[in-house]
């Protein structure tokens, strides 16, 4: 998919050239903000922090994702709450693949400082001897089968 920026006049002709050429060719199109998904360096992060938690901590990863990631940790970014013409009200939590780089960066913040409230140090990002320290525990744990 073309991402075009409006303000740059280029981006702009272009875009309208677009839209004219769907137009004559009758091809239905798609418009949207454009959002930058979370980077491969912050899923690895994402992915580490969480199983190194769940080692610690004694919980699968899925726990640590889905109850104290998004639940406890982060939930004024993962929780959308939803009231429906009848006046009922419901909520869900968004999924990590929906997050921009930025609420990514925010959310393994809030995670951090969360699990190491509770005793937990999970390193900085930066810290690539650390990160693999707990890469190799996460290992252990799963070659021990729990």
């Amino acid at each position: 998919m073309t991402r075009y920026r409006p303000n740059d006049p280029r981006d702009y002709l272009a875009a309208i050239d677009f839209i004219n050429f769907a137009k004559e060719k009758d091809i239905e199109i798609e418009l949207g903000k454009y959002r930058p998904k979370r980077s491969g360096k912050q899923n690895r992060y994402l992915h580490v922090a969480l199983g190194y938690f769940a080692h610690c901590y004694g919980c699968t990863l899925t726990e640590a994702k889905e109850i104290y990631f998004k639940r406890y940790a982060c939930p004024h970014i993962f929780r959308i709450d939803i009231d429906d013409k009848e006046g009922n009200h419901s909520f869900y939590y968004r999924s990590t693949t929906d997050l921009t780089t930025v609420e990514m960066a925010s959310a393994l913040k809030n995670f951090q400082s969360w699990a190491s409230a509770r005793g937990i140090e999970i390193p900085d990002p930066q810290d690539e001897f650390a990160l693999r320290y707990c890469e190799r525990e996460i290992e252990k744990t799963q070659s021990y089968g729990t």
